[in-house]
C-alpha cells in the first residue's frame, strides 16, 4: 500500500538551504536525521491527492516545520497551525494564523479544510483514535501524518528501546542539548501499542490510501481519507 511520493535531491537542498536555525532538532535525532525528507514526502504525497489547496490545517503543529516545508511546494497557501503549547507556537518557524489548541478537541467547523496534516506529535496522545477521529472530522478531502509507532518485531522493540532510552539522549548533547531533555521520547515509546494495532486502528477509521513504516518501523507514515470519501487519483 504506497502511492506516496519521494522528494528528489534537488527540492530536499533547497529546503535544507532555507531552514531555519530554530527548526526543530529533537525529530532530527529520532528519525536518524531523515525528518525533512519525511516531511517532504509527506506533503508531496498530500499535494498528489489534493492538488490545489486553499485552507490547510497542521494539528499539534510545533514550531510549525511541516508548514514549513509545505510552503516550500505551495506558498500560495496559509496552514493555519494548532497546538496546545502556546510558547510553541509563539515560537514558530512560519508566519501563519496560530490557534492554541488540543489536538483531541479541535476547535473547527466539520470538513473546514482541504488537508489536515501533522508530523511527530500524534504518539503523544492518550486517545489516538480520538485524535484522528477529529482531523477526519474538520478534513475536507485528504490527511496525513508521521508519527512514532512501535515494532511488531521484538527484536526490533527491544534494540530502538535500548536506543532511545541511552544511546539518543547523549547523541543530543553533540548537537548542543540537554540529554534529559530527550529521556522522554523512551517513556512515550514504551507505552505505544505496535503498529500492527495502529495500522487495524487507521483502516477501520479511515480510508487508507498509504501506510508504510520507516527507520526500523519506529514510525508510520499515513496518508488517508474519510471513509465515505473516495479515492482520486
Amino acid at each position: 500500500m504506497d502511492s506516496s511520493v519521494e522528494a528528489s535531491d534537488e527540492e530536499l537542498k533547497k529546503i535544507y538551504e532555507d531552514i531555519p536555525p530554530s527548526y526543530d532538532r529533537a525529530n532530527r535525532f529520532i528519525s536518524f536525521n531523515q525528518d525533512v525528507k519525511w516531511r517532504a514526502n509527506l506533503v508531496k504525497t498530500l499535494l498528489k491527492f489534493c492538488p490545489n489547496p486553499s485552507k490547510v490545517l497542521d494539528v499539534a503543529a510545533g514550531k510549525g516545520e511541516l508548514s514549513y516545508v509545505l510552503r516550500k511546494y505551495w506558498p500560495i497557501v496559509l496552514p493555519v497551525l494548532t497546538d496546545y503549547a502556546e510558547n510553541m507556537l509563539r515560537s514558530s518557524v512560519v508566519e501563519d494564523d496560530k490557534v492554541q489548541a488540543s489536538f483531541d478537541h479541535l476547535p473547527f467547523r466539520d470538513s473546514s479544510f482541504d488537508i489536515v496534516m501533522s508530523s511527530f506529535a500524534l504518539h503523544a496522545s492518550d486517545d489516538i483514535e480520538v485524535v484522528i477521529g477529529e482531523m477526519a472530522r474538520v478534513s475536507k478531502h485528504v490527511m496525513g501524518f508521521i508519527a512514532m509507532g512501535k515494532p511488531d518485531n521484538p527484536v526490533k522493540r527491544a534494540y530502538l528501546g535500548l536506543y532511545l532510552r541511552f544511546v539518543m539522549p547523549y547523541i543530543a548533547r553533540f548537537g548542543g542539548a540537554k540529554p534529559r531533555d530527550y529521556k522522554y521520547i523512551y517513556f512515550i515509546f514504551r507505552r505505544l501499542h505496535t503498529n500492527s494495532w495502529y495500522r487495524s486502528l487507521f483502516s477501520r477509521v479511515l480510508n487508507v490510501i498509504v501506510y508504510k513504516e520507516l527507520a526500523l518501523n519506529l514510525f508510520y507514515f499515513v496518508v488517508a481519507m474519510k471513509r465515505n470519501e473516495l479515492q482520486v487519483n
